[in-house]
């Protein structure tokens, strides 16, 4: 079975994408301890909140 350049690139990119978004999604469901002080996120990352 021969596989394509395009094709192994695209499922790359795929997948990168799908961890990116949920790596975001953890990132603004969380929260970090006061002593740590956590930056407010871009506005942009309020779309992905589960609650």
């Amino acid at each position: 079975m021969k596989f394509s350049c395009d094709s192994v690139k695209a499922k790359i990119m795929k997948t990168i994408v799908a961890k990116s978004v949920k790596a975001a999604e953890q990132n603004v469901n969380s929260a970090c301890v006061y002593i740590f002080n956590q930056p407010t996120p871009p506005k942009d990352l309020k779309k992905f909140r589960k609650f």
